[in-house]
Formats: structure tokens, sequence, C-alpha cells
């Protein structure tokens, strides 16, 4: 019978979702059913970007017969890789007494370090692995991932969140010579700046004067992304998805104004800070379809997804929260400061590259021990909640490591935060509402 009845991490916090510059805190549970000799228990926090994908080319030999050869391109970036003692490391032999026992970490994050991320061809991964090392056997060993969050503050990018105002005209004609008259398409956008649970609000007008009919309008939110790898040379792969869309198929008059409202879903900021071989942006593309063999009229708006909303999206949200009817106590007196949990001195890996990108602003307050705040306080909202991904890894587990690790076969998804905004009113088309002229 095993000995070993139980070996797992724990994070203080639900979720495990924490922000650059903060300490994690923990616990490594080990239930033996007998007593164990062992050299030391050490902890191992890494985080890291990887980037992978495969390409088949056809070659020709000096014969000139042709042949497939894969390529595997891959791509790696290192933030910190740390490991510290928890149980001795003397050098010598210890027994880890049998029973339950619980052996508490903790350890800073770095300030300057990307935003969690998970995709089929590449990862931006926090993890921590345990490993109880055994003296002429195997060691054992789990591993956990959690999720970390760089705050993406839109209002310090409010000059790209600036709203839409876009007419698109276009003609159709028959055999190139017949004219069947135009449409005209008016979109507005109020902004172009978003957080996870806001709805992106497109207003379209359609002024139809032409004999071909308008049959639907699609509105869609895609994400772009680029994976850079550099072996076994310099190589670029670029991914498209369509994360959310709407489709309206309902009669158009010459006259007609459509409102879309597509709720964002917890997905992760642009641009991805810090890491160079991930690149992601997001974009509206809004399509009108007509009848026939014509062209449809497609233009794309990029968009800015971040952590903390716009201020001048704040207002129309308080309108809608119930305010206190009960008067608020004044309290004169500022409570006691929090004292804070001090790190445990962490020795540098020899893997360890210090990031050299300088960290441009103040690193984020947490509101609770719960989840991290995202500086929102000010305006009255309620924090967000945290929610996993669309985008999920089936493992964490690494191209060196054993299927014998605990843990590292279990599926992850990052946690991101999304806020409680206001439920946007259904659709609607309206018959009279005219474009611009």
């Amino acid at each position: 019978m095993p000995s070993l009845r139980t070996f797992r991490i724990e994070f203080d916090r639900p979720g495990a979702t924490f922000a650059p510059g903060e300490v994690v805190t923990g616990n490594v549970i080990v239930d033996l059913a007998r007593e164990k000799t062992i050299r030391a228990l050490k902890l191992t926090v890494k985080g890291e970007a990887n980037v992978s994908w495969e390409r088949t080319r056809s070659t020709k030999n000096s014969r000139g017969h042709q042949r497939s050869r894969t390529d595997h391109f891959r791509g790696n970036e290192q933030y910190f890789n740390l490991t510290y003692s928890l149980l001795g490391d003397t050098g010598g032999e210890l027994r880890m007494p049998a029973g339950f026992n619980k052996y508490p970490f903790n350890f800073l994050l770095p300030h300057n370090i990307p935003c969690s991320f998970e995709h089929e061809h590449g990862h931006i991964r926090y993890t921590t692995k345990a490993v109880i090392d055994r003296p002429w056997r195997f060691d054992h060993e789990c591993k956990i991932a959690f999720t970390v969050i760089t705050s993406y503050d839109l209002n310090a990018h409010s000059y790209q969140c600036i709203g839409v105002d876009d007419e698109i005209n276009q003609s159709f004609c028959c055999f190139c010579c017949f004219n069947l008259g135009s449409i005209k398409v008016c979109i507005t956008l109020p902004t172009t700046g978003f957080v996870p649970g806001q709805s992106i609000e497109a207003t379209v007008n359609l002024e139809n004067t032409s004999s071909v009919d308008v049959t639907q309008v699609c509105v869609k939110v895609e994400r772009s992304l680029e994976f850079h790898a550099k072996t076994p040379y310099h190589s670029t792969k670029t991914d498209k998805a369509i994360l959310k869309t709407e489709q309206i198929r309902r009669p158009f008059g010459q006259l007609s104004s459509f409102v879309s409202r597509l709720h964002v879903p917890p997905i992760p900021p642009s641009q991805l800070e810090y890491c160079n071989i991930i690149n992601q942006h997001y974009a509206v593309r809004i399509t009108v379809h007509v009848s026939g063999m014509h062209c449809s009229i497609s233009k794309t708006y990029p968009i800015l997804i971040g952590t903390i909303p716009l201020r001048s999206v704040m207002p129309s949200y308080q309108q809608n929260v119930p305010q206190p009817t009960a008067p608020v106590i004044q309290d004169n007196d500022p409570p006691p400061p929090m004292p804070m949990p001090m790190p445990m001195p962490m020795p540098i890996s020899p893997d360890y590259v210090p990031p050299n990108v300088p960290y441009p602003g103040p690193s984020i307050s947490f509101a609770s021990s719960d989840q991290p705040s995202t500086s929102t306080n000010q305006w009255d909202m309620p924090p967000p909640s945290y929610e996993e991904c669309m985008q999920r890894a089936a493992s964490i587990k690494d191209q060196d490591e054993s299927n014998y690790v605990h843990g590292v076969n279990e599926p992850f998804a990052p946690r991101y935060p999304v806020f409680n905004f206001p439920t946007p009113c259904k659709n609607i088309i309206l018959l009279t509402k005219r474009c611009r002229t």
C-alpha cells in the first residue's frame, strides 16, 4: 500500500487569480500513511510563454523526387523560474512525519509580467510545482497553474477608444452598365474600448435607394493572433477567430436602423503587454449582406479590451444602481493599516532572467483577500467577478515532464475579470430613422 495518500498545492485565495507585484500565499498538503525518509520538500514557481506549431512542405531531393517535410516551430520567453525549500535541503536526510501536514509558502510576483493566456498554438502560463525529493527513489511531484491578471486600464488608452461615426456608400450595377441605385450605411459605435461583461453597442442605419434587397446584417467580434517562433528559424503564424456574432434576417425597408448589443465574454486584455512572442488584437466587423450576385458591404473597426473600464461609461451604470436610503455614517478616524505578509526569501534560479521592460505605473491594489481589485472603487462600482475563459488548456504538462506528476493532466482555463454591467435591451429594428445627410 503506498504511503502517500494526498499530495497537492492549495492557494489561500479561491480561484487562484493574482496580479503582478502581489504576494501569493498557500500551502503544500502532504498526507502520509506512515513516516517517510526524504531529502527535501521543494517548491518551484515558474512563469513563461511558449508557442509551437507544425508546418508541412514539399521538397525535392537530388534526384528530383518530391517528399513531404514537417517543420516544428518553437518559441519561448521566460519571466521567472525560482526554486526554494520548504523542508530540509541541508544535504542530509530527514523524516517526514505521518499524517496530515501543511507546509505554508509565499512568493512575490514580479511587476512587469504579461497576463495569463491559453491557446492551441501558444500560452502564457504560471505554475507552481512541489517536489518531495527522495533518496534512491523516484521523486513525488505535484503541479498546479494559477492566473495572473495584468492591468490594462482603458483610461490610459482613451485616445484609442474614440467612438465610430462612419458612412459607407455603395452603388450597384447590372452587366457593368445598368445602374441599380445605391445603399448608404451609417455605422455608429459610442466607444471602442470595452471590458468583459460590457456590451458592444453598434447602430447600423440603412438607406436603400436601389433595387437590391438587404438580406441580413451581421455584427461580429473578431480576435487576431500572431505567434512568433525562433526555432528552427524565425516564423510567424496568424490565427483569426470569431468570438461573438449576431445575425439579423428580419425584413429591411428602404429606411431602417438596426441596434446590436454583443456581450463581451471573459477574454484576456488586448495586446498582451510584456510578451514579445504573442500579439493579440480585437475588432468589430459589420457586414450588410445583399441579394443577388452583388458584393456585401463590410467594414472592420479595431477595439480595445481592458481590465479597467472607461470612466465615461460609469455614469450610465450608476443610474441603474440602487442608492442607499439610510444616511451614510461619516468616520473621521481612518482605519488602521492592514499588515502585509512578508515574502519568504527566495534564491535566484540560474535560469532567471530579469525582465528588461520597466514597469510604467503603480501596482494594482486589492479590495479583499478573495480577488484582485481593478481600482474602480472611486466610481462606486461593485468589484468584478472572475470567470473562466472559453479557451482552455487540455493539460499543463511540459514536454520534459512525466504523466506521473500529480495534477499535470488536469485542464486549466485562466479566469478574467467580468464586470456586472446592466443587461441591455434586446436588439430592435426601427423603420423611420434616416442616415445623416
